[in-house]
């Protein structure tokens, strides 16, 4: 009886747990090549998104307020989306690069 009631609330908080992990996607996303060579994966989230530069693990980046398109921004990176493409920047680069969709995984 003991180990029924373990593996019963066990179940229980894994089902809690895995309610509250609306923000992270699973299989969706758009992929993007950029005209510097920069190959991005961006899974668009209510209120942000996460970005993965060159196959490296995902940077959350969040929403910000913009008068045309999306914008993405953390820190220093910049994401800024209109339709189907998107311009991406660093404080490390003098110009921005144009991206264009190259794969949507639904």
């Amino acid at each position: 009886m003991k180990n029924f009631v373990r593996i019963t609330t066990l179940g229980l908080l894994v089902g809690l747990t895995a309610g509250c992990m609306t923000d992270r996607p699973a299989r969706t996303g758009t992929s993007y090549s950029c005209s510097a060579g920069t190959e991005l994966r961006v899974d668009y989230l209510a209120n942000g998104a996460l970005v993965r530069i060159n196959g490296a693990r995902g940077i959350p980046f969040k929403q910000t307020p913009s008068n045309s398109g999306a914008v993405y921004e953390n820190g220093a990176m910049r994401l800024a989306r209109s339709g189907n493409t998107v311009t991406w920047n660093t404080s490390q680069r003098s110009a921005p690069e144009t991206c264009r969709v190259v794969n949507t995984i639904n």
